[in-house]
């Protein structure tokens, strides 16, 4: 009889643990599987002309290859990124358009802007 009560007190230890580690797993598979937050696509583009002021596509992959672009609220990959949301208009926009807003940044000791808090 005690030897009944101690097996079910392990069988419930075990299954309390298996379940526990699925959870666990599933709350894994769900955050790795999450798409990255971005800034929205008119912010993304004034704060890389503001920061960095690249003029063509190809001075942009160059400041994401040399690991300049660290953010990671900025798609280095902005093309693909926006296009997927339907924001995407060019490069010449999103590196060249006009900037006549302020997108909430705060200037740094270093003259570079950082970026605030997005929500």
């Amino acid at each position: 009889n005690n030897s009944n009560q101690t097996d079910t007190v392990h069988i419930d230890e075990l299954n309390w643990r298996v379940a526990k580690l699925r959870l666990e797993e599933s709350y894994t598979k769900r955050i790795l599987s999450r798409k990255p937050i971005k800034l929205p696509y008119e912010q993304s583009r004034k704060w890389i002309q503001r920061n960095w002021n690249p003029k063509t596509k190809e001075e942009f992959e160059d400041l994401v290859l040399n690991g300049n672009l660290r953010t990671p609220y900025i798609s280095k990959r902005p093309e693909e990124y926006y296009g997927e949301r339907g924001e995407w208009v060019s490069w010449e926009h999103y590196l060249l358009g006009s900037l006549e807003d302020d997108i909430g940044c705060a200037n740094s000791t270093d003259g570079k802007q950082e970026l605030t808090k997005w929500q």
